[in-house]
């Protein structure tokens, strides 16, 4: 469908972010009333809401209040728990590794109300390397292949109930994967393998049928006084492959291998 005739495209983006900023603003401060200023809570919110009086710079001002100032940004970032790199590393001894990212698309329908976005991750050994044999090279070859497996196009895992298992311990490979079939799960795998050239063998694949019902909606419970969703075990979703990385014991930093559309920086491989 063409455009409209006269049609405004700074118009039509000034009111789309209007629209949208302000959905989250007041799902995120859903217990204040409006035009009240009398706490300090009512007050962020009034100051919070972007008017169609607003200049672009108060906009801007506006959403970054939000966002950053407010800690609505921080709100919906998962906490991870771990231990200083430097800690980990100095009590282990381990083989380079490659990390797979993936993440399900943000869809407001899905999402607005807080449901929480799914995540995937593959990791595996680079037995044939260590962390003094490991080069810049190797680097830029793991990276070109990861590209072409998985980004060109994106990679998309169907995550479902479903385990899936592939060790092959000798070249590093200790792969527990849920997905929506056992042919979905071969199918990651053998591109996981691809990444060091290794074929793919039978003997090494287990799938764990499984007949426990997963609810998308598992419902809430009381937390610190206050009725919260609970965590879904096993959610289904289309997560798409996001980065990728080598972490080398050693170095703190992980080398970033592969990055679609911005998503870590100085990547040796952008798509």
């Amino acid at each position: 469908m063409a455009l409209p005739e006269g049609f405004n495209s700074w118009k039509h983006l000034r009111e789309t972010v209007e629209k949208i900023h302000n959905r989250r603003v007041r799902l995120f401060y859903k217990n204040q009333p409006e035009d009240d200023i009398s706490t300090p809570k009512r007050s962020l919110k009034v100051a919070c809401l972007i008017t169609s009086k607003d200049t672009i710079i108060l906009v801007i001002l506006r959403m970054w209040l939000f966002e950053i100032t407010a800690g609505h940004a921080q709100s919906i970032q998962a906490p991870i728990y771990g231990i200083p790199v430097q800690e980990f590393q100095r009590d282990s001894k381990f083989r380079p590794q490659i990390r797979l990212y993936f993440k399900e698309s943000y869809d407001f329908a899905k999402h607005g109300d807080g449901t929480e976005q799914v995540r995937g991750e593959i990791t595996f050994r680079i037995m044939n390397k260590t962390q003094e044999t490991i080069s810049r090279n190797d680097a830029i070859e793991y990276a070109r292949e990861i590209k072409n497996e998985f980004a060109t196009p994106t990679l998309v895992w169907k995550k479902g109930k479903y385990k899936c298992t592939y060790i092959d311990l000798e070249n590093g490979f200790d792969l527990r994967i849920l997905a929506i079939s056992k042919a979905e799960g071969v199918s990651i795998v053998k591109s996981v393998l691809k990444i060091l050239d290794k074929t793919y063998n039978d003997d090494f694949f287990q799938f764990i049928e499984n007949t426990k019902t997963y609810p998308s909606t598992p419902g809430t419970h009381l937390v610190y006084g206050k009725q919260v969703k609970k965590s879904r075990q096993r959610p289904t979703a289309d997560v798409k492959f996001t980065h990728a990385q080598l972490i080398i014991p050693g170095q703190i930093k992980p080398v970033n291998l592969v990055s679609v559309a911005g998503r870590v920086r100085n990547a040796i491989e952008n798509v």
